[in-house]
């Protein structure tokens, strides 16, 4: 499974969406995704491809695709 695969399945998890419903572009306001919701997938999304975002970055991640990309960023081999 890729990084964006692994986004989309953590976040629809977190807002009880299919992960095919969760475009890119979709803000994490829009997907009810609360601060806490929020920090809890990014945990859940470290812990599953053992990795660590910055915590300057966290603030940022405002749409699927900031989530997408800080982790293409941090993940080796871009899986």
């Amino acid at each position: 499974m890729n990084v964006e695969d692994k986004v989309r399945e953590l976040i629809g998890r977190a807002s009880g969406l299919p992960p095919a419903d969760i475009k890119p572009e979709a803000k994490l306001t829009d997907l009810e995704m609360e601060s806490l919701e929020k920090l809890e997938c990014v945990l859940s999304l470290e812990d599953a491809l053992k990795v660590e975002i910055k915590e300057e970055d966290l603030w940022r991640l405002k749409t699927v695709q900031d989530v997408i990309e800080a982790f293409r960023r941090v993940t080796p081999s871009h899986t």
